[in-house]
């Protein structure tokens, strides 16, 4: 349990329990999937996904609803793969993007 404590201390950003369905496409493999996230910061997200074949450092585009017909698009770098899913570091997101990510976790985080 070490490694997860660890693991725990480095993130950045407070983590919020979300269940946003995640489109993902993995240009080095032309793969697109389809999961829900577990939850979001505003550094990166946790996607679950069975028996992951992923492999870390891998850049995949992703995109996902906000409600309101608000879009969040951008890329992601795989950080961590699990058995029950991939740990995703944002790349790049453009401005209104972030703003929404940061407008999700804070919501979800004040609602407990």
């Amino acid at each position: 349990m070490a490694d997860d404590d660890s693991h725990d201390e480095r993130r950045r950003s407070p983590r919020a329990a979300v269940d946003l369905q995640v489109g993902l496409r993995f240009d080095s493999v032309q793969h697109f999937l389809s999961a829900y996230a577990g939850d979001i910061s505003e550094t990166g997200m946790f996607v679950r996904v069975q028996n992951p074949q992923h492999e870390v450092g891998q850049i995949v585009t992703l995109r996902f609803d906000a409600g309101k017909e608000r879009i969040v698009q951008g890329t992601a770098r795989i950080a961590r793969v699990i058995d029950s899913g991939i740990g995703l570091e944002f790349v790049d997101l453009d401005e209104s993007g972030r703003k929404l990510v940061e407008m999700i976790v804070r919501i979800k985080l004040a609602a407990g």
